[in-house]
This record gives C-alpha cells, structure tokens and sequence, in this order.
C-alpha cells in the first residue's frame, strides 16, 4: 500500500505545473573539492544519470538509470562510464564499471529500492575524492543537491537552500528543485568538516504548487536484511568521513570558485567549513 502511494504521488508530481517559487541554483567548479566526487554517468552512449563516489572504487546512483526502458534490460557494466568533475565535455577523470549491484527487489516503479552500486575499473576516488556517508540529516545543516540536470548536460549544479519536507529512515522528500540528469545525484548536508551524503535522488517534481523530491535515504543502504547483496558493500564503507583530492591531483582541494560566486569580495578563506555557513546564510 505504502509503494502504491508513493507512485501515486510520483505520477502526481510528474504531470503537475511549474512551482510558485524554487531554491537558488548555481553551477559549481566540477573540479574542485567536493564537486569533483560527483560525475556524470553515462550508458551505451544513449543515456545518462548522475552518480557519486563514496570511496575509492565505489559510486552511487538510482537503480532506474541502469535499466535501458528500451530493451527493457539492464545496461551491460561495460557500456556504463562513471566521468567524475564531469565538465564542458573534459573527460580527464573516468572508468568503465567493473560491475553493479542494483538494492534487492528493485523493479520499474519502486521507490525506495532505487538505489544501485557502481564498483568502478579504475580507483577515481584517489584522484578526485569522496563524500562521506551520512546518517539523518543533521538539524540545521544547510542542504543542497548536485547534479547534470538535461538543461544543462554538461555542466554541473547546485541547488541549495533546500528543506526536508518529511523523512524516515528509508526515504526522504524534500525540496530541491531537480529535473530529467539528476537522477542518481546526491542530497548533501553540509557540515563544517565537509559535506555528508544523506540520500539519492530519484524523482521529482510538484504537488500542490510546490517542488516536492524523492531521495532514498543513506540510511536505508545499510540495511543487510532487506539489501543483502547491494548493502553488503555500503557496510564495507561504512560511515566514514569523506576524502579529499590526493597531493598532486589535478583537482583543486577547496571550493574556491564556489565560495567567491557565493561571497563576492569576502575574505574569508574558501575552505568547507566557509562553504557550509555561506550555504546556511551565517556571516
């Protein structure tokens, strides 16, 4: 009944009009810490999503954009190609999935089962980092969403300023504003330490008028009773914290770009811990 639902409301959403206001949306430095943990995620050259690493090997996404809606099959691990600081068609950092794991009895049109992990050829994670996974979103965390949204395919973004509508330990709504590319892209909370990971986008919306999103929630993955296959490897990460770029690599450590577009003349220095209250809206 609970899934019948949520796809109700789905399909209500879908069809619904233009929302009365949205959040701030800005395009991010896909190069610079901790946007360079999140790429695009392209199939058999036909398709694509947005993912994100959470380790050195790992990413994240929805299962739906594994799934080729045309042959009604999986898209074959070797035509999935995780491009992390996806951006402006630069391609420096990427792999081949090695293979995947969609969450256990997901089918077309579950919800909170739309969830899948990536374990890529090559270790991305050393190069341009990771985000840490989270737990329930801290209260009064700034929160935000990052994706390649169709507008805007080869650029990355950011919405911010964003709240949590309801949640539960399996899934959240909240109201990032996000579109078709989205999909699969991580709802961040923003801490001074550095952002965490607490859930995956996979639908979206309006309802009433408002933008109401679907996000499975990070907690849900550690469930190895419901997932034993897919939450296997979440429990293997853990809740750990995220990792920087490695001394050396072509990403820049801190999200200069992003905090001089949010504090325009500010002095104060572009670490995370700054880009966490710019996104609160704290001096």
């Amino acid at each position: 009944m609970k899934v019948l639902l949520l796809l109700s409301l789905m399909a209500a959403l879908c069809f619904s009009g233009p929302p009365a206001g949205a959040n701030p949306r800005l395009h991010v430095e896909a190069m610079e810490y901790p946007w360079s943990a999140v790429g695009r995620l392209n199939m058999g050259g036909r398709a694509y999503c947005t993912g994100v690493l959470v380790s050195e090997t790992i990413a994240l996404t929805a299962a739906h954009c594994l799934w080729n809606q045309t042959s009604r099959a999986w898209w074959p691990a070797s035509s999935v190609h995780f491009i992390a600081g996806y951006q402006g068609g630069e391609a420096s950092l990427h792999s081949l999935a090695q293979y995947y794991v969609v969450a256990d009895g997901w089918m077309p049109g579950k919800l909170e089962e739309d969830w899948a992990v990536i374990v890529l050829e090559q270790p991305l994670g050393r190069t341009a980092g990771w985000i840490g996974l989270g737990g329930k979103p801290d209260a009064g965390a700034p929160l935000g969403q990052l994706g390649y949204r169709a507008e805007s395919a080869h650029a990355m973004s950011l919405d911010y300023g964003c709240r949590l509508i309801s949640a539960d330990p399996r899934f959240l709504w909240n109201d990032c504003e996000v579109a078709h590319g989205d999909s699969g892209g991580p709802l961040l909370s923003f801490l001074p330490d550095g952002p965490k990971m607490v859930g995956i986008t996979i639908a979206a919306g309006h309802a009433g008028g408002k933008i109401s999103t679907g996000t499975v929630a990070i907690t849900a993955l550690f469930d190895q009773k419901r997932y034993p296959n897919a939450a296997k490897l979440i429990a293997e990460i853990g809740h750990g914290p995220g990792h920087g770029p490695a001394i050396g690599s072509p990403v820049a450590p801190q999200p200069s770009a992003t905090v001089a577009a949010l504090d325009p003349g500010g002095k104060a220095p572009p670490s995370l811990a700054t880009l966490a209250k710019l996104l609160a809206g704290t001096p």
